[in-house]
């Protein structure tokens, strides 16, 4: 009987998670938008200052690796789209009127923090 110990588990469960997050990570944005939760803000802050904010905030957040999620921004109609590494939370941030910002933020799981980061730049 061969010789098990915990470092083999913990090795096997971080090979585990890997493989979730791998296939999980195949996501698209649209995919994302589709089937993620969905919250919305408003904010009277300019789209470039919510979204930069949420940029910054997002790259300093780690996995449970301790490895950065990686946060990205690109063009969206009328506005900016943030979004990390195997698109499990997206913020779509759209100008909606004179002095008036929405945030419209997906999560393929739901974490308090990223709703709490979000906010914190509105």
């Amino acid at each position: 009987m061969p010789f098990v110990t915990d470092g083999d588990r913990e090795m096997k469960a971080k090979i585990l998670l890997f493989a979730i997050f791998a296939l999980v990570g195949c996501q698209s944005l649209n995919d994302t938008r589709g089937n993620g939760e969905e919250l919305t803000f408003i904010s009277r802050n300019s789209v470039d200052e919510v979204s930069q904010c949420i940029l910054v905030k997002w790259q300093n957040e780690k996995d449970i690796f301790g490895v950065p999620y990686g946060a990205f921004i690109q063009p969206f109609p009328d506005g900016k789209t943030v979004y990390v590494n195997g698109n499990y939370f997206i913020a779509d941030v759209t100008s909606s009127g004179i002095n008036k910002t929405t945030v419209k933020l997906y999560q393929l799981v739901s974490k308090d923090r990223w709703i709490k980061i979000t906010n914190s730049c509105l």
